[in-house]
């Protein structure tokens, strides 16, 4: 397919949601701040989330095409769009696949992860990698090893979130041991979003081995980042987190 093609339909999709009516919001709830944290490169819409999936919904001029050309097509699209509601179709897309196709397209999936600089795509991806690491740990699970070392902060938070995700909707996880191993490696990381996704690993790792994570705690409860540390105690008992939360006091204190 040309570029000269692939360029048309991105302008088609662009425009489409160009078209979609804005919210008016206070400052600190605008896409930007609240998405995008200030730091974003993306272009925000501030169009509402239903209104964008109900666009994607009624199609477009290529809905018809093969598979094969709609991904390459959504890829294009992802790759090439600096518009954040546009984007999203692209996630939209993948979310409607069936499994065999995520895996088939892993490889192009993955690299959708180095466009990623807000956490509305960073959890739209993880939803997607996790499906395809569950598929197959050992073919899989590399990409996260990889990620957990890179300089990238999305790619660190993304080697945590997207190991389960929503834990809920996993009927294979990987191990304790190796899900302790990645939240190790990010326990120090300085990164806002990083530390959130230390967080919610934490706590999905609770919903599937909560005796092991609880132990976890006790005896790093010191050493979840701040931003994190609501989200890991989230499931976890009222007093059980008191108990966790004076111990985590206690200790942070003698560190000083």
């Amino acid at each position: 397919m040309s570029n000269t093609k692939l360029d048309l339909n991105l302008s088609e999709v662009e425009k489409a949601m160009r078209e979609l009516s804005s919210v008016h919001k206070p400052e600190k709830w605008l896409a930007r701040n609240y998405v995008g944290g200030g730091l974003s490169q993306r272009d925000f819409l501030d169009v509402k989330i239903p209104h964008v999936r109900k666009r994607f919904t009624q199609g477009f001029s290529f809905s018809q095409n093969s598979p094969h050309d709609q991904w390459v097509i959504w890829n294009y699209i992802w790759m090439q769009s600096n518009t954040f509601e546009t984007m999203l179709l692209s996630s939209y897309w993948v979310s409607q696949r069936p499994l065999q196709e995520l895996i088939s397209y892993a490889p192009m999936i993955f690299r959708w992860a180095n466009r990623v600089d807000n956490w509305a795509h960073s959890d739209e991806m993880s939803g997607h990698y996790s499906k395809i690491l569950e598929s197959n740990h050992k073919q899989f699970f590399p990409t996260f090893e990889k990620w957990s070392r890179s300089k990238n902060p999305w790619l660190r938070r993304q080697s945590l979130v997207g190991l389960l995700f929503y834990s809920r909707m996993r009927k294979k996880t990987l191990p304790f041991s190796t899900l302790k191993k990645s939240i190790d490696r990010q326990m120090n990381d300085k990164h806002f979003y990083v530390q959130k996704g230390v967080g919610w690993a934490l706590r999905e790792c609770w919903n599937v081995y909560p005796q092991e994570t609880e132990m976890y705690l006790q005896l790093n409860a010191h050493r979840v980042p701040p931003a994190g540390w609501t989200a890991a105690t989230e499931k976890l008992s009222p007093k059980t987190k008191a108990k966790l939360t004076s111990l985590r006091k206690a200790l942070r204190a003698q560190k000083k």
